[in-house]
């Protein structure tokens, strides 16, 4: 296990979301001396009383390629936890198929490697519990390229579960021996001191001088849907429909805007269909608040916890969702640990724990529409990348080149190669990046040489890289040099 904590961290971020696959890593280290890729890895952060919290453990990011900076002499490094293994992973061939009739518990149990668990993915399987009974029973059928990590998502999106890890010390203080542990619990139990996510007590922060504090509020949805329709079976084969519409569309004063759930797991009758109809009616017509908090090394904190406010009188009425005044817990559903030469600190986003409950941990409970799924997509994309970098743009007068002059420093110029046509890559402080992914490789293995489309090859004298594009095109991005 490498301690980052032994390299000269200029800053470090370690964040999460409810709706993130893997907990992330992104550090940035003054030093060209940097632990090889797959290395386990463990951040731990002095909280406000003083104790060491582990705020990650996972591996470094094989798919991502250092970012080195030679004149620097920096480097950024990323990593996942390990649930990036089961990303990685297929179903196997003798579990393509969860019968409604096999056992949640060991199925889950199993795609994590059983007893072999440590060998196999790396991540134990520590408190898998089944799912509500309530819930219909499903059969899930795999296909064979389908990741362990994509299906266990989606076991769990269907029974209204949640699917986490968090890490544990299974040593000594002196001799740590850190475990990755998974949990698979129903979302309902999140608190529970058996089934749950043994998670902090509640924890009320107080208003300090440090504290930084801003209220938003997403996705207030009362105009996005005004019928909606929940629509499920019973194990016999009988269909209910449950409908809710506002009271403008009963009277014809306003269209439609439906949204459907089909087929509903919560629906096996008349009145489920009804009730869960206004369940899911009432969440999108519920204006959500989103509370957004700075706080100085509250590295205790957790995801998942619930918290409160307390000393913002200015924000008593608005802290908390329309309606509810006086439910004032609040669950952590967005956490980033932030680390530099001078502060430390701890960025969460909450949301009234009512609006979690309601369904699921909001946002789990429905599928948003293709609209939705884009942006979010199209964001969270956004959200991962480099910082931006800002620059002016040179068009070309001819040919297929444009360069950017950046405003730090460098350029990039961007090319479009067509058939038959190469770049060549020196491996010195130039940095490539092809559309499709992949990137700058300095000594590729002979299974690598077809990449992403390209030819890689080596030159005559065996000290560059040459990328050929055999068919189609390929826009290239070349930074060069940085001053």
């Amino acid at each position: 296990m490498v301690d980052l904590n032994a390299y000269p961290l200029e800053s470090l971020k370690v964040s999460k979301t409810i709706k993130d696959a893997f907990w992330q890593l992104e550090s940035h280290i003054v030093d060209v001396s940097i632990p090889v890729n797959y290395s386990d890895v463990l951040i731990e952060l002095e909280d406000q009383s003083g104790n060491n919290k582990a705020v990650f453990c996972g591996i470094t990011a094989p798919d991502e390629s250092y970012d080195l900076k030679l004149v620097e002499e920096a480097v950024d490094i990323y990593a996942y936890d390990l649930r990036w293994f089961l990303s990685r992973q297929f179903v196997p061939e003798s579990q393509l198929v969860l019968a409604d009739t096999d056992s949640i518990i060991v199925y889950i149990e199993d795609l994590l490697g059983g007893s072999s668990w440590a060998t196999v993915t790396g991540v134990e399987p520590y408190k898998i519990r089944s799912p509500d009974s309530a819930i219909t029973k499903k059969e899930f059928i795999f296909n064979p390229d389908t990741s362990k990590l994509d299906a266990i998502a989606e076991i769990a999106e269907y029974y209204n579960c949640i699917f986490e890890v968090k890490w544990r010390n299974a040593g000594t203080e002196q001799s740590p021996n850190w475990i990755t542990s998974a949990y698979f619990i129903r979302s309902g139990e999140i608190d529970d001191d058996t089934d749950g996510l043994d998670l902090p007590l509640p924890a009320v922060l107080e208003k300090t001088d440090n504290d930084i504090l801003e209220i938003t509020v997403a996705n207030s949805s009362d105009d996005k849907y005004n019928r909606i329709i929940a629509k499920g079976c019973d194990s016999s084969g009988n269909w209910y429909t449950g409908v809710v519409e506002s009271s403008n569309v009963t009277n014809g004063t306003a269209k439609p805007r439906e949204y459907m759930e089909y087929p509903s797991p919560y629906v096996t009758s008349q009145a489920s269909a009804d009730q869960r109809a206004s369940e899911l009616y009432a969440l999108f017509n519920f204006p959500v608040k989103r509370i957004s908090a700075t706080l100085t090394k509250r590295h205790d904190l957790e995801l998942y916890q619930l918290v409160k406010f307390d000393g913002w009188t200015e924000y008593t009425d608005v802290l908390y969702t329309v309606g509810m005044t006086g439910v004032n817990w609040v669950r952590i559903v967005e956490i980033s640990h932030l680390k530099t030469a001078t502060s430390s600190e701890v960025h969460i986003v909450c949301v009234p724990d009512r609006d979690l409950s309601h369904s699921r941990l909001k946002g789990y409970s429905v599928s948003p529409n293709s609209v939705d799924i884009t942006e979010s997509i199209v964001m969270d994309v956004l959200a991962s990348q480099a910082s931006t970098e800002i620059g002016v743009a040179t068009l070309p007068e001819s040919g297929s080149s444009a360069s950017v002059a950046l405003n730090r420093g460098g350029t990039i110029t961007a090319k479009v190669l067509g058939s038959g046509e190469s770049i060549v890559l020196p491996i010195n402080n130039e940095r490539v990046i092809v559309s499709g992914g992949g990137g700058g490789f300095s000594n590729p293995a002979e299974e690598d040489l077809d990449m992403n489309g390209f030819k890689v090859k080596t030159s005559s004298t065996g000290k560059d890289l040459i990328f050929e594009v055999p068919t189609g095109q390929k826009i290239v991005f070349t930074r060069s040099t940085e001053e």
